[in-house]
């Protein structure tokens, strides 16, 4: 027995891309109550009873086979929304979860893989697995990493069948790698289909008011949840826009920086990132992510980089366990650059605080073509999310927490890019002892002339 469903339009205008016999990319997307989880979860559903006719499979089989991933980039959200979706609209007696191996079992012929990207043993799976689609809910929330893998896993083959291979991303507007290739590049066989709540009329008749009350708080996510507005995300009060940073594409950069170096590192709490990066020449040429907060873990992964690299400067701002962190590392020989980003800034008439001049010397540099391209896109989506006001006069950046809050993640690795330009721009000019922010006190004779190997530092 089969439910009845009714497409929106627009949900069929997708369904049509998802089902033709085409390899194709489809954003689904725009604003808040489109039906973007409820068409992926459909769809997902019927496209794997095609693929059973279309591969010939007629007999139960004893170990199914794995046909696609369906999921989110944190496994806990896809437990909480996308599955609950699944399990509502899809009838239960259509299908079987096998919870510990995370797979959707299909009329006991092929099998959906599901949870989230942030799942390393499901990723493990990706890396051997030849799977015919997969579909990522809440896609905005992804890097172009996460779904490399996935996307080099479409390469089933069965019966001698080669079915359309489908990717399917759903997703609210922001300022991410999806814009990028289907709604700036638009790029071959890429399809954008803009979801909106009020091409859906399975809503509750105030649904606009909700999404009034939800975002009133900011007037732009508030355009572009209720609008499916991608460029409403580029408000005025940007403080680096998409449009300076791609302007750097391509263009041969002139450094003030004299080849200087510096290890920079954004501690973090309650689960964000712990960003270290060692930028040369204001580029990131390597980094290490942590998802800690004990000060010698990330001492320890400093020091490893450091090593590495024969880098001895060292900047980390101070506020909260970066203050352990950045004794530890004087400890063992770097030279450490203190950062307090909420004391007053050396120009006191125009920056409400240090924040606000880090901040805004790197727009500066960014506008003037001073800086390399950012290759990461998630940096390029933090740096692109940070918005200012002028208030008493002196320009200030928006509270963290407001950013974060529009990003769903804290923009830890915009803050370490911030930390390393601002420390590299005072080496090259050879002024770190006359800014009452940065203070360096240790012997970097101790830490240059060490031959220690520098993964005697890794710490299992």
């Amino acid at each position: 027995m089969e439910r009845e469903y009714k497409l929106t339009l627009r949900q069929d205008e997708a369904y049509e891309y998802l089902s033709n016999e085409n390899d194709v990319s489809v954003l689904y997307g725009g604003a808040k109550g489109g039906g973007k989880s409820w068409l992926l979860c459909l769809w997902v559903y019927y496209w794997a009873k095609h693929l059973i006719d279309l591969f010939g499979i007629t007999e139960v089989q004893k170990f199914p086979i794995p046909i696609g991933f369906i999921g989110r980039k944190r496994s806990v959200d896809f437990s909480k929304t996308t599955f609950e979706t699944w399990k509502k609209i899809i009838l239960y007696q259509s299908y079987e979860i096998k919870e510990q191996d995370k797979e959707i079992i299909i009329d006991g012929k092929v099998k959906i893989l599901f949870g989230g990207l942030d799942d390393q043993a499901l990723i493990n799976k990706f890396n051997s697995a030849e799977l015919a689609f997969y579909a990522i809910d809440q896609a905005e929330e992804t890097e172009r990493g996460d779904v490399a893998v996935l996307s080099g896993s479409l390469r089933l083959k069965h019966n001698d069948v080669v079915p359309p291979y489908k990717r399917l991303y759903t997703a609210n507007p922001a300022e991410c790698w999806l814009k990028e290739d289907f709604i700036s590049r638009h790029l071959l066989n890429h399809y954008y289909i803009p979801a909106l709540y009020s091409d859906n009329p399975y809503l509750p008749a105030n649904y606009e008011h909700t999404l009034q009350e939800a975002f009133s708080y900011d007037e732009v996510l508030l355009k572009a949840y209720k609008d499916g507005d991608w460029d409403a995300l580029q408000a005025d009060n940007v403080l680096i826009t998409s449009k300076m940073l791609n302007s750097l594409r391509n263009i041969p950069t002139e450094s003030s920086f004299k080849k200087n170096a510096v290890i920079s590192c954004d501690p973090a709490l309650g689960g964000d990132e712990c960003i270290i990066d060692y930028n040369l020449n204001g580029e990131i040429v390597d980094r290490c992510i942590l998802h800690t907060d004990n000060t010698m873990l990330i001492a320890a992964e400093v020091m490893v980089l450091g090593h590495k690299y024969r880098c001895f400067d060292f900047v980390c701002d101070i506020i909260g366990v970066g203050a352990g962190v950045a004794d530890r590392a004087e400890q063992q020989g770097m030279r450490v650059i203190r950062i307090n980003s909420a004391a007053s800034a050396m120009n006191k008439v125009k920056f409400a605080n240090v924040r606000a001049e880090m901040w805004w010397m790197v727009k500066e540099l960014v506008d003037s073509q001073k800086l390399p391209f950012p290759k990461d896109e998630e940096l390029r989506r933090q740096l692109v999310a940070v918005r200012y006001k002028i208030q008493s006069g002196k320009i200030q950046l928006e509270l963290k927490e407001i950013t974060k809050k529009r990003l769903g993640r804290s923009p830890d690795r915009a803050d370490a890019f911030v930390y390393a330009i601002y420390a590299l721009d005072k080496l090259a000019r050879n002024i770190t002892n006359k800014n009452p922010e940065f203070v360096s006190q240790s012997s970097v004779q101790k830490f240059v002339n060490t031959d220690i190997p520098y993964d005697m530092f890794k710490l299992n």
